[in-house]
């Protein structure tokens, strides 16, 4: 248990979302959570937001996005599961695209998955879709109060489901979530974080794992 996550690799140090920050970020944590979208070309990045210079990814293809940013698109562009040297909490982006692409980057994310890996979306309905498919851990994203219990109706029915919560939540009256596969993000407080290392929880996300895991006991 007690598993720390980098956040999107080591974003302090490293461009987040890229090959080097996330491998460089398993010195100090056990999983790494990464964003995933899909591109106008079908391809799969690594990519917190939905937009680059005010253009939608979804509308651009793997070249269009290289021409945008200014780091090599060979490091946010997953191809394989072999550019990525340890366990990942892929964070799947639903939030631009219709029914028909949300299928395709399922699909796709069906072929990069192993078995140590966490699959997690804000988008429940596509989780549960899926679940069937998976040769991986998998959860769902939250960070409402009234979405607590929705996810405790989804866990009396399922003994597999992870849930990643915002760390405010924890502390919530009505929370009676299974700490084992519970996981709180973004703590990057340090004496948030000694708290909750104290919990028999999951994981816990942060920006600074090189810091945090001094903490491990």
């Amino acid at each position: 248990m007690k598993n720390i996550f980098g956040h999107r690799g080591l974003p302090q140090i490293y461009y987040e979302n890229t090959f080097e920050g996330i491998n460089k970020a398993f010195e100090y944590c056990d999983f790494v959570e990464t964003d995933v979208r899909l591109t106008k070309d079908n391809n799969l990045i690594l990519f917190h937001d939905s937009n680059i210079a005010g253009n939608l990814i979804k509308n651009m293809t793997l070249k269009e996005i290289d021409d945008a940013l200014n780091i090599p698109i060979d490091e946010i562009t997953l191809i394989s599961r072999d550019q990525i040297h340890g366990k990942v909490n892929f964070e799947i982006k639903t939030d631009t695209l219709d029914d028909s692409d949300i299928d395709i980057l399922f699909q796709k994310m069906l072929g990069i998955l192993n078995s140590t890996d966490i699959v997690t979306s804000f988008n429940w309905k596509s989780i549960q879709s899926f679940k069937p498919l998976f040769n991986s851990h998998y959860g769902i994203i939250f960070d409402k109060e009234e979405q607590i219990y929705q996810a405790q109706a989804l866990s009396n029915h399922d003994s597999d489901l992870f849930f990643m919560v915002h760390h405010n939540l924890i502390d919530n009256r009505s929370f009676s979530l299974p700490l084992n596969r519970t996981v709180l993000w973004t703590v990057n407080n340090e004496e948030d974080f000694k708290r909750y290392m104290e919990m028999d929880i999951y994981g816990i996300v942060t920006d600074i794992p090189d810091t945090m895991q001094l903490y491990r006991k």
